[in-house]
Formats: structure tokens, C-alpha cells, sequence
């Protein structure tokens, strides 16, 4: 029992000195409130600023998609997609819409999925290239997409990748 009243004697002598500490420092440091903020936020992007966060330019994928890799694309499809995307015919949403038909597809259509305003202006439907800018760098082709993935880099894993969703389609549209 006298370790007990020991080991407690010593973390509340503990707590009591932080608790002494903090206030003796509270009173001996003063705070004043910023006269401008700290950080400074920019009133609008001027033009040379929005063509440096444009669309990149990639190469066409049509090429790509030739001689593509179904399978690769699959097994790419479950290790970086899967967690938010299905890909089954009449599949639930998850994070991210059902992947089903998307090929073709008009944007921001799956039903049951609230889309970013910034998807639905984009208007259209997802063609190979489409889909190919939007997995290389998803912000950077629709600014403001609740898609938080930072993209893929390699050209034939996004060409394995879009062969393979072209797939998971009932009547999928001819390869470039």
C-alpha cells in the first residue's frame, strides 16, 4: 500500500506543478491580437496564374489503349480504386460513383451520387481521353472535384486502367 500512496503522491505533485507552470507562464507571457492577418490571400487568380493550373497536356491515349492490358488494368483498378469506386453492374456508390457504363457515359449522371458542382458544369460525356486526364491529376482537370486522389503518373497503367473500365460496359464505344 505504501508504494501505492507513493506512485500516486508523485503524479499528483506532477499534475499540481504543470498546473503551477502553465499559469505562472500564462501571467508572465502577455498576447495581443494580430493587426493584419497572417497569412495574405490572393483576390483573384490573374490569367497567367489560371493557365499555370490548366489542364496538362498529355499525349493521346487512343494509341495506348491498343495494345493495352485488361488484366493489369483490373488488378490496378482493386489496389487504387476499388476503396472508393464498384464497378458492378447496378453496384452501389461508395466514396465515389459506381463505375459501371462509364465509358460513354454522360458526366455526373450515376444516380444516387452528389456530385461537385464543379463535375456537373463540366458537361459532356466521358470519353477515353476524359477519363485519361481525370486519373492523371484529377484537381488539375476539374478544379474542385471531391476527387482526393493525387493521380497517376504512368501512361500505360492509365491506358490499362481505362481498357479495363471499357469493359465493365453493356455496349462499350469502338477504341480511337
Amino acid at each position: 500500500m505504501a508504494n501505492f500512496n507513493t506512485v500516486a503522491g508523485c503524479f499528483l505533485a506532477s499534475a499540481l506543478f504543470a498546473m503551477v507552470v502553465g499559469k505562472v507562464s500564462n501571467a508572465l507571457v502577455s498576447t495581443h491580437p494580430l493587426e493584419k492577418p497572417a497569412i495574405a490571400v490572393a483576390e483573384a487568380p490573374t490569367e497567367q496564374a489560371a493557365a499555370a493550373t490548366a489542364t496538362p497536356e498529355l499525349p493521346p491515349i487512343g494509341p495506348k489503349l491498343k495494345d493495352a492490358n485488361v488484366d493489369h488494368g483490373k488488378a490496378l483498378f482493386q489496389q487504387q480504386c476499388f476503396t472508393c469506386h464498384t464497378v458492378d453492374k447496378g453496384g452501389p456508390n461508395k466514396v465515389g460513383p459506381n463505375q459501371w457504363n462509364l465509358v460513354g457515359r454522360k458526366k455526373a449522371s450515376e444516380a444516387g451520387f452528389s456530385y461537385s458542382s464543379a463535375l456537373q458544369s463540366k458537361g459532356g460525356e466521358w470519353t477515353y481521353e476524359d477519363i485519361n486526364h481525370m486519373i492523371f491529376k484529377p484537381q488539375s482537370y476539374i478544379r474542385g472535384t471531391k476527387m482526393a486522389y493525387a493521380g497517376m503518373p504512368k501512361e500505360q497503367d492509365r491506358a490499362d486502367i481505362i481498357a479495363y473500365l471499357r469493359t465493365m460496359n453493356d455496349n462499350p464505344p469502338p477504341l480511337p
